[in-house]
C-alpha cells in the first residue's frame, strides 16, 4: 500500500452537472470558482502496475500541503492480503496505527485505515475491484489534519463504484 498520497481541502470538491456533462465527468471548486470536466485515460489494469487517477492538492501553509488521491493498483491482492501488507509497511515507515474500521463501499467489503507519525497523518480507504485495490488517501501534517479533517471524510464517505 502506497500511504503518501494526494487530496482535497474543506469544501474545496464538489460534484456538479451542468448542462452537457455527466456528474461523474465534472469536478467542480467552490472555492475557486471553476469546474473541469476530468480526463478519461484508458484504464491500466496490467498486473503489477499501479495509477493515480485523480490528485488534489490544498494550500501551502507552514512548509506543507495537505491532499488526497485516488490510486489503482493493480497487484491482485485480496483485501486482507492487503491489509497484511498495509501494517507491515506502517511499521516499516514508522508509522502508528489509530484505527481500523470495516466498510461497505457499493456493496464491497472495505478497510478505512487511520495512521500517523512522523507529523503526518493519514485517512486510507481500500475497496478491492476485482484484481485491483482502489486505495483513496487523504494526508495532513498532524498539527493541520484537524482543519482538513470534515473535507477528508467528505472525499472518504464519497467515494463508490459504478
Amino acid at each position: 500500500m502506497r500511504l503518501i498520497a494526494a487530496a482535497i481541502v474543506g469544501g474545496f470538491l464538489g460534484f456538479t452537472s451542468p448542462e452537457g456533462h455527466s456528474a461523474e465527468a465534472l469536478l467542480h471548486s467552490s472555492a475557486y470558482g471553476f469546474s473541469v470536466a476530468a480526463p478519461d485515460f484508458p484504464k491500466q489494469n496490467d498486473a503489477g502496475t499501479s495509477v493515480t487517477p485523480i490528485i488534489f492538492s490544498g494550500p501551502l501553509h507552514d512548509g506543507k500541503t495537505p491532499s488526497c488521491n485516488v490510486q489503482i493498483q493493480n497487484l491482485g491482492w485480496s483485501l486482507s492480503e492487503f491489509r497484511t501488507q498495509s501494517l507491515g509497511q506502517l511499521k516499516t515507515l514508522g508509522l502508528a496505527l489509530e484505527s481500523e474500521t470495516p466498510r461497505k463501499v457499493s456493496g464491497k467489503d472495505a478497510l478505512l485505515f487511520v495512521s500517523s507519525g512522523h507529523d503526518v497523518k493519514i485517512l486510507t480507504l481500500a475497496v478491492p475491484v476485482e484484481r485491483s485495490m482502489y486505495v483513496v488517501t487523504c494526508l495532513a501534517a498532524a498539527d493541520q489534519f484537524g482543519t482538513y479533517e470534515k473535507a477528508f471524510r467528505g472525499v472518504i464517505d464519497s467515494f463508490s463504484l459504478d
